[in-house]
């Protein structure tokens, strides 16, 4: 099992903290990714959906929280980068309502050591020069 905390940025300690007493974080264990964001917000995706990892910068304006974009849920406590998983089909979300995702954007504190550990457990191995 591997977590990831989700990054915060003060001004989501001061927001989001009295909103969201649980944990913010990515867990990959069993062939899930585990997403939990307080208890607003929570994806269970099976790793074997996740077609693709790629990465963005979550901008500020946008806000923090679980947030609901055009064909995108994110779980972002601060803005900067996210990893953004695009799925082979639609998975439901809570955000805190039930939504449908093809793609999530996931803020964590370690974006390249997620998307590593994503790849490592979709068996995606990059060779050395490759």
């Amino acid at each position: 099992m591997q977590t990831f905390p989700i990054r915060r940025s003060r001004w989501g300690l001061l927001f989001l903290v009295p909103r969201s007493p649980e944990r913010r974080q990515a867990t990959i264990d069993g062939g899930r990714l585990a997403l939990r964001m307080g208890i607003l917000g929570r994806a269970d995706v099976p790793i074997d959906q996740i077609a693709s990892v790629g990465t963005m910068l979550w901008p500020w304006w946008a806000g923090l929280g679980v947030r609901i974009a055009r064909g995108l849920v994110a779980f972002v406590g601060a803005s900067g980068p996210a990893a953004v998983l695009e799925l082979t089909e639609p998975t439901e979300v809570r955000a805190p309502l039930k939504w449908t995702a093809t793609r999530i954007a996931v803020g964590a504190e370690d974006v390249e050591g997620l998307i590593a550990a994503i790849a490592r457990a979709r068996g995606v191995t990059s060779e050395p020069g490759a």
